[in-house]
């Protein structure tokens, strides 16, 4: 079980509550080290159909409320061919737009996330077990639990940049907020690289963007 969403009080005037899951040290390291021994696991996901692979992610990430990692999937789904209209659409998951077994997957992935990466729903449990198999469940479940990891990581950088605001987060801690921010950018400069390149921007210009995106969703 991930850690617990931030304090959701009801908002009052001038207030601008963070209403959205974050880490500490300990719960990441715990997280990690889940994902760490699924190493067959993470290794198949490239095996994956990538538009469905790219559209799970996006999936989490919107659950999650992760700014930068929707604009990363944004960016990446972009680059393996999805649709712009699908991308604008996506949040209705429009049949004409998306394979019934992508639908199916995505819909099992939000509702995974929501559910703090507890089971979905009998029906949409039944539904994807029918469509994919055994394996492929099963990198699909190393796969969401992957961009948790990642969302919920970005969601602390966020929680700093609040508090460096004089915004802090509710139950966040200094410690836990500056580490896992570092942790988090080192491990982003790679994937960084790798989609500017793919959508022919400078590093530069996907630097800026990302920074922009992340001070946005802050």
């Amino acid at each position: 079980m991930i850690a617990p969403t931030a304090r959701d009080t009801s908002p009052t005037p001038g207030s601008d509550p963070f209403r959205k899951r974050f880490y500490t040290l300990p719960r990441m390291l715990a997280d990690i080290r889940a994902v760490a021994g699924r190493r067959a696991d993470r290794q198949a996901i490239q095996g994956l159909d990538p538009q469905l692979r790219e559209r799970v992610m996006l999936a989490v990430s919107e659950v999650n409320g992760c700014g930068f990692c929707t604009y990363i999937h944004n960016e990446t789904a972009l680059a393996e061919g999805v649709d712009i209209r699908e991308l604008a659409e996506f949040a209705g998951l429009d049949p004409d737009a998306v394979a019934e077994d992508n639908v199916i997957a995505v819909l099992w992935a939000q509702s995974r996330a929501e559910a703090g990466l507890g089971p979905a729903g009998p029906h949409l449990e039944h539904a994807l077990a029918t469509r994919f198999t055994d394996h492929q469940r099963r990198h699909l479940d190393t796969l969401i639990r992957q961009m948790t990891i990642s969302n919920l990581a970005g969601n602390t950088v966020e929680a700093l940049i609040r508090r460096v605001n004089g915004r802090k987060v509710p139950d966040s801690r200094l410690f836990d907020e500056v580490i896992i921010s570092a942790v988090y950018i080192l491990g982003s400069i790679p994937t960084g690289l790798r989609t500017a390149r793919r959508r022919g921007k400078s590093l530069r210009e996907a630097a800026r963007e990302a920074a922009a995106t992340i001070r946005a969703h802050a």
